[in-house]
């Protein structure tokens, strides 16, 4: 089924939307809850509960793209999840990703940069890299895969991904200082 036909269900509140958007897009979901929570059990049920978010979404919004708007809701909520069971302890997989990324994200300080500014900076930002620069980026940062993963993934050595990635940050922090969004 189309996107667009799975947003009509959901904007009628027709229940099989929600069967429609698992068989569609629930083994995106589930890799991503998985990649980033590693145990199934909180991985399901942070995929049950994208469903259940998704329900409440839409209506209003209409998403451009319905697989981009599950998958950041299950990306949203895994990523709370383990901040629940990490409270104390930090999972050294992804904490070892975000602070590669974070000396290239924003102050959290600046009242300029607000996060629909900076998700539009970092969406154009995207697009002006290679599409093979743009994969690696995603793949990391997003999916949370780790740099063999990704080289596995795509046929290439793991030194060069590890370059990709530095030179992608190094742009995206020069991007950011000409645009006057402060790191």
């Amino acid at each position: 089924m189309k996107d667009i036909q799975i947003i009509e269900l959901l904007f009628r509140r027709a229940e099989e939307a929600i069967a429609c958007l698992a068989e569609k897009y629930g083994a995106m979901c589930q890799a991503i809850a998985r990649r980033i929570l590693w145990d199934e059990r909180d991985s399901e049920e942070c995929v049950n509960d994208t469903w259940v978010q998704t329900w409440n979404a839409i209506p209003p919004q209409r998403p451009a793209y319905l697989g981009g708007f599950v998958g950041r809701i299950t990306r949203n909520l895994a990523l709370d999840r383990l901040d629940y069971n990490h409270a104390q302890k930090r999972d050294s997989t992804l904490q070892e990703t975000f602070w590669e990324l974070s000396s290239s994200l924003p102050d959290p300080g600046d009242t300029v940069t607000d996060e629909m500014t900076f998700r539009d900076f970092l969406d154009r930002f995207l697009r002006r890299q290679s599409e093979e620069h743009r994969r690696y980026f995603l793949r990391r940062y997003w999916y949370g895969m780790s740099v063999r993963e990704i080289a596995q993934a795509c046929g290439v050595g793991e030194e060069k991904v590890k370059s990709a990635l530095f030179r992608t940050r190094n742009k995206l922090r020069q991007a950011m200082e000409e645009e006057g969004i402060h790191v």
